[in-house]
């Protein structure tokens, strides 16, 4: 079997304070149960990953509900042996949130002082309640330390809550499509929601549980429901999906059918019946007080409110922080991702922000999960990294310009390769900034901590002369715009280092003087259609920007490969000889 196998949902109920628990609003909870599922290797000391599920979710993050024939777990596909969240290695814990409907006490449960649903007299309760009912199951089942905690969405902003209240309890902390507190937009959509569940006379106020089915607000909560896809999912998504397409038995609807739609203004639009469709599934396996009291709770939260603002929340974290945000969410934006990463590098903590460009919105960590495994799996893992010999022979002269234990950043970093070999020789913990994907996740597995980023876009995510040092190493000539990228790179740090090909060494001038074309050799391995290389940069155009911008060169290693070009550096002759550039810079003194 490919995955976990077969999950069996546990019921604890917590051992609580004499006479039950107090929560922060003042209600009191004489009994709480709480269900969740654990799968994976055996729980030890150091192995112990806990996921906070999303809003409607529930702890059924993996594997084969007893009974059922197929994997049904909502997170399935990144949690199992081999996947992103590796159970071969982790174990694997996840609950149903306090106010819940899946088995943790909530709405529905029954109030031991009436032996009804607690309905309407369910007590509010606030976003650490939650945690901190997440905490008691931990302690009650012998979980002293977190390996990681994660969370997507409304479970990333618990984590965010649990890492900066809570900071000694876990070593690591995912928060993906998430922020610290919800925009004015995300609210707004809860609020038509909310209303739309409270409004439907069906509700009773939140006494409907002995009425009729037992089911009570259908209509409002199908609706909170449909509204709220449609923020799960990107414009382009909905787009392609359904353009403008009608139903395809609206040719064949019979008239009175048709009146019936009509009166009620109804449409035959494809969306419509697809919003319909998940509206009614929803109703079977959700209820509308849980779905009141955790939207509510979740609005209310904000990070940084009990510590006067998002920098000082951050200031609490000691966990090694992953921020992952998507393209397109219109819940959770990337700027209020890059607000929690700004704030945690700015107070000092080792975090990684990554973007993804899903482009389905939303829900896509949820549904587009190849990156985001490969970058959980990364950072939780940690591989063991050897440098090889050739490496540092490759980057020896940067090397000896890095001072030990300095600060630095490598601007396109790539794999990390040498952020490894800086490791290795100056003992830097280095940090990278990638826009590849792929060689992101690389650099992120070998244990740096990375910044995606398109250094022409500026790398606003990163505060001025937060590090000692920045290194552009065979970057100036891939980007639009090196003017700008030589001015990001001193105003995050004291100094750079920057290297390039040298488009003036004397191979690429007789190459062009007698064949006529661009060199394709070691230094240049691409094609003139299929380079990366868009700026032909030479040591003397290299010195002429530095004096306009106001750029020191401190010093200028030359490099070559060749013996020609060797005894030409030798001469002086640095702009001839040389097929690459290492120069250490800095702003000149005012």
């Amino acid at each position: 079997m490919d995955g976990v196998g077969i999950v069996e949902p546990k019921k604890l109920s917590l051992k609580l304070p004499p006479g039950g628990y107090r929560l922060e609003s003042g209600g009191l909870l004489k009994e709480i149960e709480v269900v969740y599922e654990e799968c994976g290797a055996p729980l030890r000391d150091d192995n112990a990953i806990f996921i906070c599920h999303a809003l409607t979710g529930d702890a059924h993050v993996a594997g084969i509900r007893p009974g059922e024939t197929k994997p049904s777990g909502w997170w399935d596909g990144m949690v199992g042996p081999g996947r992103g969240i590796d159970t071969n290695r982790w174990h694997i814990i996840c609950a149903n949130v306090l106010g819940g409907c899946s088995g943790t006490t909530g709405p529905m449960s029954i109030n031991p002082d009436t032996g009804r649903p607690y309905g309407s007299s369910f007590p509010q309760y606030t976003f650490s309640d939650a945690v901190d009912i997440y905490r008691l199951l931990l302690r009650q089942l012998g979980v002293k330390h977190l390996a990681a905690l994660i969370g997507g969405s409304y479970g990333g902003l618990q984590v965010m809550d649990w890492v900066t209240r809570c900071p000694d309890e876990m070593d690591k902390a995912a928060l993906i499509a998430t922020s610290a507190s919800l925009n004015t937009q995300a609210l707004a959509f809860d609020i038509v929601g909310r209303a739309g569940i409270t409004e439907d006379p069906d509700w009773r106020g939140g006494d409907y549980y002995q009425v009729g089915d037992g089911l009570g607000p259908k209509r409002g909560l199908s609706s909170a429901r449909q509204l709220a896809h449609i923020t799960y999912l990107s414009r382009e998504l909905l787009e392609a999906k359904f353009h403008r397409a009608l139903q395809k038995n609206f040719v064949e609807a019979p008239p009175e059918e048709r009146a019936k739609r009509d009166a009620a203004f109804k449409t035959y639009f494809q969306i419509e019946s697809y919003l319909d469709h998940h509206g009614q599934k929803f109703l079977k396996r959700f209820d509308a007080n849980s779905y009141l009291h955790i939207t509510r709770s979740m609005d209310l939260f904000d990070a940084g409110a009990r510590y006067g603002g998002l920098d000082a929340a951050a200031a609490r974290v000691k966990a090694k922080c992953l921020v992952v945000s998507y393209e397109n969410d219109i819940l959770f934006a990337d700027w209020q991702a890059q607000d929690i990463a700004h704030a945690l590098l700015k107070n000092g903590k080792r975090v990684t922000y990554c973007h993804l460009e899903a482009g389905t919105g939303h829900d896509s960590f949820l549904t587009e999960i190849h990156d985001l495994a490969g970058l959980l799996g990364g950072f939780l893992g940690e591989r063991d990294v050897k440098v090889m010999k050739w490496q540092k022979r490759l980057y020896r002269n940067i090397v000896r310009m890095v001072r030990p234990l300095s600060r630095v950043v490598d601007i396109g970093c790539g794999d990390g390769s040498l952020l490894n070999v800086l490791r290795k020789e100056r003992g830097v913990q280095g940090d990278g900034v990638e826009i590849d994907i792929e060689r992101f996740n690389e650099a992120v597995a070998d244990g740096h901590d990375c910044f995606w980023a398109d250094a022409d876009e500026g790398l606003s995510l990163i505060p001025d002369r937060h590090y000692d040092l920045a290194v552009c190493s065979d970057t100036l000539q891939e980007v639009k715009n090196p003017r700008g990228l030589l001015r990001e790179a001193l105003r995050i740090a004291d100094e750079a280092i920057v290297t390039f090909p040298n488009f003036a060494a004397y191979r690429i001038r007789l190459t062009l003087a007698f064949k006529g074309r661009l060199p394709v050799s070691k230094a240049l391995p691409f094609k003139w259609y299929d380079t990366p290389n868009i700026h032909c940069v030479t040591l003397k155009d290299f010195r002429e920007l530095c004096r306009a911008e106001g750029i020191e060169i401190l010093e200028v290693a030359a490099e070559s490969r060749h013996l020609f070009g060797r005894i030409l550096l030798a001469l002086g002759f640095k702009n001839l000889g040389a097929s690459k550039i290492v120069a250490r810079i800095r702003r000149r003194p005012a």
